[in-house]
């Protein structure tokens, strides 16, 4: 065997290696929990009203992938880890909050539901490290449609959350800039409930 011929395999062989190695693993599994403590008493409105908060099945189990550093990626559970936050919110805006898989879940009728509250959750993550993969800038989007119970368009609830995070703080905490994120867009969840009152009574 000539030495141009074992030299071929043997990139051949490498680069089948190195491209193996960026198709798996390169997508970090990070958490979007952040402090849901910080929401209790932090409601300026508590509206009489018993409402849904409709999260689907599918929708917890939905995974979302977005970029983070050096190249690779981040996936994580958005609806999944964010639904208690928005339940806390939610709590510490109605007298009750119900969950149910959505507008046509039995519980609208029998709870005698006011509203229904379907959140949509848009996210994004970036970061201009080349050696390090955890986010340093995470955003994420509230918009949830308040519905009434035969599912006409009430409002939109809407908030906007940034998280940012640099090495010396994510390196005991991967899903810092996640969090911190969260912890803002659920901060603004109640702030919109209180703006949008008037349309809730």
């Amino acid at each position: 065997m000539s030495t141009g011929l074992i030299l071929r395999r043997f990139f051949g062989t490498l680069i089948a290696l190195l491209l193996a190695v960026i198709a798996s693993g390169c997508a970090h599994p990070i958490s979007l929990m952040g402090n849901t403590d910080a929401l209790i008493g932090a409601g300026k409105v508590k509206l009489d009203h018993a409402v849904g908060l409709a999260i689907s099945e599918e929708d917890r189990k939905r995974e979302v992938i977005t970029p983070g550093g050096g190249g690779d990626k981040v996936s994580y559970l958005p609806y999944r880890d964010l639904e208690t936050g928005i339940y806390i919110a939610l709590s510490e805006s109605f007298t009750k909050v119900v969950r149910v898989s959505g507008q046509q879940d039995p519980k609208v009728k029998s709870e005698g539901l006011r509203f229904v509250i379907t959140p949509q959750i848009n996210t994004t993550s970036y970061s201009p490290s080349i050696v390090t993969w955890p986010p340093t800038i995470f955003t994420i989007e509230l918009v949830c449609k308040v519905t009434d119970g035969e599912g006409r368009l009430v409002t939109e609830l809407r908030a906007m959350g940034e998280g940012r995070a640099e090495f010396d703080e994510f390196k005991s905490d991967f899903s810092l800039s996640a969090k911190r994120a969260a912890d803002e867009a659920l901060g603004k969840l109640l702030r919109s409930v209180t703006d949008n009152a008037s349309k809730l009574r």
